[in-house]
């Protein structure tokens, strides 16, 4: 066989392959791939970022830009969208993705979408009301009506 032959049969239950050519190629592959790709940077020095600061896209003690008006907004929002769905309002979104939103102060769908911590699901759910927020405009429908996916 050809590639498909490698598979975890080599080593028997469990997947564990034992001494192929596989298992010691798949460390350098995986080195490469995490050469190849982007640093995430802090946008306000520069210094590189863990994983819990990537969010904001900036490090824990650099100085935040953000609209305290726009996140007291979002944050009252999000306790009010909480409440009508009878969920945790992280649930709906974290603090720390509240604190990007508002960093972020998207104008339109492509930059909200490119705010760490909004994915596909809640883009759908809260995206139009979290941009009108983001606008200074009343959120006047049911908050978080989408399709029922949960």
């Amino acid at each position: 066989g050809g590639a498909g032959g490698r598979g975890p049969g080599g080593g028997g239950p469990g997947g564990i392959e034992r001494g192929t050519r596989t298992s010691v190629r798949e460390p350098l592959a995986g080195a490469r791939r995490r050469a190849d790709r982007k640093v995430a940077r802090c946008r306000m020095c520069g210094r590189t970022l863990d994983a819990a600061e990537m969010k904001l896209m900036r490090c824990e003690d650099c100085p935040s830009d953000m609209d305290e008006g726009l996140h007291e907004r979002l944050v009252e929002w999000r306790a009010r969208t909480a409440a009508v769905l009878g969920q945790p309002a992280f649930c709906v979104f974290t603090d720390k993705t509240l604190v990007a939103i508002a960093e972020a102060a998207p104008e339109d769908e492509g930059e909200l979408a490119r705010v760490p911590g909004v994915g596909l699901r809640k883009f759908r759910a809260y995206g139009s009301e979290v941009l009108a927020i983001c606008a200074g405009q009343p959120v006047e429908h049911e908050p978080g009506a989408v399709d029922g996916d949960d």
